[in-house]
């Protein structure tokens, strides 16, 4: 294990005490009697699929009603339908990551399912892919790497649908501190126990003794240029044909989706509680344990009414790389390809100093770095700073008359006419398909 990986790994040790320590949502064994078992009809076979399906219900009337339930009331209508549109997608990543993982017969998954399911503050530049795997097996993920900005795997302890094992990360690379990830390389990765003897130029990434996950992370700066990786996720010595499904492989395997609608639904709950404790004047640090590594996040919120404009100020980032964007109550950052919720530093105009002024409106002010806030009052806002290498201060935050606007921006700052903000409007969606953001 490099220097670099142990750092980050204490580093998020540290971490564990935070608000959004996956400690905290551990979800207890299930000491419920298991449903009757009888196949000998067709009505004791629906009777015991309507038992599991009933423990899937349960688990979805929990989840809306943390969706739901608690929340300033700013955009209550909205969010209730947004809340249902959330469960779906819950379910639909839960059911491809969890419910459809097999050890043995191992597949990557887009953890966002496509470009509009979307999970846990998901980065609208990060095309993000998991997959379930056990330190019993020997994996190798082989392929074209791409050319994203930032490139990272990562292997976790445990699986990211109930956190039992103590959730944590095991090893961690990316294209920084690792020159066989560098853009556009053909790579060779092995994912083991125990480390090889002979590796070659492959590399290396530790996985537990037991059940574990791989995530992978594409971070996009250049939407238009950078190109989407093309990988291939194997198991060493794999047993043709895989086993039929049996009572335990099938209960084990739906207990997921349970498990994950449940205790995300918990994990969102403070993650977006988090971002509405921050000050009305500024975005506060905020630290999530086991999500992007060396990375520094900062998470508020603010209210625009129709007839006002906020302004969100960062000084000059001294990084790798960075982003932002908008998010509602279920932690989505919405529509991102068809609205500007998002922007990262290859995307925004810099003011002369280095620093970088956001305008948040419900009408487009023909400006740059505009975030279009129409329809919906109470916006969560998250950044993302990744590989510092000078402390970032804390995003500040103003509201101001909409009509006084001009008198908060600089002189110099460029104007957007209307058929160039539809152009960019149509290269953002175009960039959804290249990046293979689409791709089941």
């Amino acid at each position: 294990m490099s220097d670099d990986t142990s750092a980050r790994m204490t580093t998020q040790t540290a971490a564990q005490m935070t608000a959004m320590s996956q400690d905290n949502f551990v979800r207890a064994a299930d000491t419920a009697e298991r449903v009757p078992a009888d196949f000998f009809s067709d009505e004791s076979a629906l009777a015991y699929a309507y038992g599991e399906l009933d423990k899937l219900v349960e688990a979805m009337r929990y989840s809306l009603k943390k969706q739901i339930t608690g929340w300033p009331g700013d955009d209550r209508e909205l969010n209730t339908y947004e809340a249902l549109r959330h469960l779906l997608r819950n379910m639909s990543f839960g059911h491809a990551a969890h419910v459809e993982a097999d050890y043995g017969n191992p597949t990557l998954t887009k953890m966002g399912g496509t470009s509009r399911i979307q999970f846990q503050l998901q980065s609208t530049d990060c095309n993000y892919h998991a997959a379930v795997l056990h330190g019993a097996h020997t994996y190798r993920l082989r392929g074209y790497r791409g050319t994203c900005a930032v490139f990272q795997l990562s292997t976790f302890n445990g699986h990211s649908c109930d956190f039992a094992d103590g959730w944590k990360m095991i090893g961690n690379r990316n294209n920084v501190d690792t020159p066989q990830l560098a853009a556009g390389r053909t790579i060779d990765v092995v994912l083991s126990h125990r480390q090889p003897a002979d590796l070659g130029d492959a590399v290396w990434l530790e996985l537990p003794a037991g059940r574990c996950e791989l995530h992978i992370r594409q971070y996009y700066a250049d939407w238009f240029a950078e190109k989407p990786a093309n990988l291939m996720l194997t198991c060493e010595n794999q047993a043709f044909p895989p086993p039929l499904l049996t009572r335990e492989a099938s209960e084990t395997r739906f207990k997921r989706l349970v498990d994950l609608l449940r205790v995300h639904a918990d994990f969102c709950e403070a993650g977006v509680k988090s971002h509405l404790a921050s000050p009305d004047d500024r975005i506060a640090r905020f630290v999530v344990p086991g999500a992007f590594a060396g990375t520094d996040y900062f998470s508020g919120r603010f209210r625009c009414r129709p007839d006002e404009a906020v302004i969100i100020e960062i000084d000059r980032p001294d990084c790798a790389y960075w982003n932002v964007e908008l998010a509602q109550l279920q932690w989505e950052p919405g529509d991102y390809w068809a609205r500007l919720v998002s922007y990262n530093l290859a995307q925004v105009h810099y003011e002369a100093d280095g620093s970088v002024r956001f305008i948040a409106s419900w009408q487009d002010p023909g400006l740059p770095n505009w975030f279009d806030c129409s329809g919906r009052i109470l916006h969560l806002i998250g950044f993302r700073f990744f590989e510092s290498r000078a402390e970032q201060t804390e995003p500040r935050v103003k509201t101001v008359p909409l009509a006084e606007l001009d008198r908060h921006v600089s002189p110099d700052m460029p104007r957007i006419g209307r058929e160039e903000r539809q152009a960019q409007m149509e290269k953002r969606l175009v960039s959804i398909y290249r990046r293979r953001f689409n791709d089941f």
